[in-house]
């Protein structure tokens, strides 16, 4: 058998290690851990025979040269050998260092490489793998130094391009933004198709709140790679940005992206259906959830997006069996049985939703979704007193969508015995907080008509359709 195919058969075991843990039960995790080990220890043996191969062929080299008459001891070049074997001793070191970079044993490489500048300083590649090595043994000023000079000594537009984006990588982990978006524009320009550089852009910039500039440089990614799943993700979180931004913003997917469908990536699909509850596309977004529920049966977070996203289409019936699988999966999750309660206190059952937000609060005290769905049941059950209670101690909390959340249920108390002066002021406190409750401008709209006024938008609100 080639080598090659060889290691194709290894990195072939190792895909199938990874495409089956997931939906793996814990006998079989613990097989498929054992392959793993032993992938491990035979990737050990194998660097092991590499490095003493690489030895042992370094050794014949020099005894071979030293018995025709060339010295290369320890790698030094003397001064008086022609440049064609100054050339092949520089070419032996540079592929020596090479070979422990490409193994990740960088601070071999790093040693290796150094030896090589001190003979050649103006070896622009070789600089280049010093200089990854050296950020990669976690030496990130030497390493930027390197870069700099790189990027403003080498030739190759290439080298210079490849030097901007390592620039700009380093910037970005300071979380200095600007310029490392500096950066990467730089290295575009020298280097246009330079594509880890321009998605790196638009992550830069998503990471600095440009949502717009974000999708306009991650679109050119998708066009020359319409399936690379982390362009995907950056594509979608920036639209989810933009939305936030603007609410009148609806930018047009990528064809990768323009419909959920089976080949998408895991987290692709994760992000689709979160962007889609956000636009309240619920059914595309529970398209995502049945093709996670497929690939992901045992995770509990699925079949309750799943649920939550059937609910809001087509009722209780159908939700609370997917919502029940949810809570099977993950037992201690309590947000699962808040939705639980919450789908039944809307179907009806006030008692029963009353039971589930006890038993959520027996659990954890503070549980604010907990506290919110007793406060609306109360409201149901005609006791209003307690529910006004509640409520005002939500509006005494440090976190303002807390407070908002009090002073709205404060607002729809009000609304429920008719006044309608207090519950306006009630429900323009509420915006003051936090403007996550679309249905207010509604209820401001109700309280206008009630009093008899022109309907008046003093809070910056936008009505959704």
């Amino acid at each position: 058998m080639l080598i090659e195919e060889w290691f194709q058969t290894l990195r072939s075991k190792a895909e199938t290690v990874e495409q089956k843990w997931q939906q793996a039960t814990e006998s079989e995790k613990l097989q498929l851990a054992d392959q793993l080990i032993e992938l491990r220890k035979l990737s050990d043996q194998v660097v092991d025979q590499w490095l003493q191969f690489e030895e042992k062929l370094s050794a014949v080299i020099r005894q071979i040269k030293l018995a025709e008459g060339q010295s290369v001891k320890q790698e030094k070049v003397p001064e008086n050998v022609t440049s064609d074997e100054k050339l092949g001793v520089y070419h032996h070191m540079f592929r020596k260092g090479e070979g422990f970079y490409h193994l990740r044993l960088y601070q071999d490489a790093k040693l290796c490489f150094a030896d090589l500048l001190k003979e050649s300083p103006d070896w622009e590649s070789g600089r280049l793998y010093y200089a990854y090595s050296l950020l990669f043994c976690d030496e990130k000023e030497a390493a930027m130094r390197e870069f700099r000079l790189l990027s403003m000594s080498a030739s190759s537009p290439k080298v210079v391009g490849i030097s901007y984006n390592a620039i700009g990588c380093i910037l970005a982990e300071e979380e200095q933004w600007l310029e490392a978006a500096q950066a990467f524009k730089t290295a575009l320009k020298i280097h246009p198709a330079q594509r880890d550089a321009q998605f790196n852009l638009a992550l830069c910039l998503l990471k600095d709140g440009e949502a717009q500039e974000a999708l306009e440089e991650i679109e050119e990614v998708l066009r020359h790679a319409e399936n690379d799943w982390e362009a995907q993700l950056v594509w979608l979180r920036a639209a989810k940005l933009l939305q936030v931004l603007d609410e009148t913003a609806e930018p047009e997917p990528p064809a990768s992206l323009q419909l959920p469908n089976r080949k998408l990536d895991t987290e692709t699909l994760r992000e689709m259906a979160s962007l889609y509850e956000s636009l309240g596309n619920y059914h595309r977004a529970q398209i995502c959830y049945h093709f996670l529920a497929e690939r992901l049966p045992r995770e509990g977070w699925v079949w309750h997006g799943l649920a939550w996203n059937t609910w809001l289409i087509a009722g209780t019936k159908r939700a609370l069996t997917l919502v029940r699988k949810a809570i099977s999966l993950v037992p201690d999750n309590l947000d699962f049985h808040f939705s639980f309660g919450w789908m039944k206190l809307f179907d009806g059952r006030t008692d029963e939703a009353i039971n589930v937000f006890r038993f959520i609060l027996l659990k954890e005290r503070d549980h604010r979704l907990a506290q919110s769905g007793l406060i609306a049941a109360y409201e149901r059950t005609g006791d209003l007193l307690t529910a006004k209670r509640m409520a005002q101690h939500f509006t005494e909390e440090t976190s303002s969508y807390i407070r908002s959340l009090g002073f709205y249920h404060l607002g729809r108390i009000a609304v429920t015995e008719q006044n309608w002066r207090l519950a306006e002021q009630y429900f323009r406190r509420a915006l003051q907080h936090s403007d996550e409750f679309r249905e207010i401008p509604l209820y401001l709209q109700l309280c206008a008509a009630k009093l008899g006024q022109a309907f008046e938008a003093r809070e910056p609100f936008v009505l959704h359709p």
